[in-house]
């Protein structure tokens, strides 16, 4: 195997570790908030950020290939899961179908996020690590606010199904390489339902703790930057 290839491989496999590492700490981090609010208001600064700086331009991405329909694709992802949610309302919100779909939902993305890096790594080991942090820190964010749902049900499995996702797609990405239509389908429509997460969860529950939100906003931000022009 080519001495490349060899290095690609470790750094797609650091990237995983730091994902599935950052599902394995979450209810450590969890325990030591001292300012629910006003973490859970960061979190969506940078839920938000990265949907804006990253989702959507990766969607902008997919449509040279696949044309406008991926803007469908993904309008289609949004409105399942609204619905979703309109079918599981309080006191019904933490139903196992919803529960079980967002799961599925969050392990493919996870899955494709190691899985295509092959495609578009970044030039340098120090930036592959940038961007493992900066995708890490919207993990952690989404883990926080689910055990905050579902409590022991997702410590005790939860996170483990999505540190699986990170395995399985870092397992995938040794024996086969990524179809591009069939990925940027997938990820148009997991787009549509994270911008519907984002704005749904994170900005509803959030408006009391603007600074912080902001913070959140601003550190994913620089991130951007100092990961440009791949991420």
């Amino acid at each position: 195997m080519p001495l490349q290839a060899v290095s690609a491989q470790w750094e797609i496999l650091i990237v995983a570790l730091v994902l599935g590492g950052a599902h394995i700490i979450s209810p450590a981090i969890f325990k030591r908030r001292k300012d629910p609010a006003r973490q859970r208001a960061f979190a969506g600064g940078l839920s938000v950020a990265y949907v804006f700086l990253h989702l959507i331009p990766s969607i902008d991405v997919s449509h040279r290939v696949v044309g406008a329909r991926i803007y469908f694709v993904a309008l289609l992802g949004f409105v399942l899961f609204y619905a979703l949610d309109v079918r599981y309302q309080p006191p019904r919100h933490r139903h196992p179908t919803k529960y079980h779909a967002y799961l599925v939902a969050f392990f493919l993305y996870d899955g494709l996020l190691v899985f295509t890096l092959g495609l578009n790594r970044p030039p340098t080991s120090l930036l592959t690590l940038l961007f493992a942090v900066a995708v890490a820190l919207d993990v952690l964010a989404t883990d926080l606010e689910l055990q905050e749902l579902y409590g022991t049900r997702f410590v005790r499995l939860g996170r483990w199904v999505l540190s699986g996702g990170v395995a399985f797609g870092y397992a995938l990405s040794l024996f086969r390489r990524p179809n591009p239509l069939a990925v940027d389908i997938l990820t148009a429509a997991l787009a549509g339902f994270i911008m519907y997460h984002t704005f749904n969860g994170q900005l509803s529950s959030n408006k009391g703790r603007f600074p912080a939100f902001v913070a959140g906003v601003a550190a994913f931000s620089f991130l951007h930057i100092l990961l440009r022009p791949v991420y």
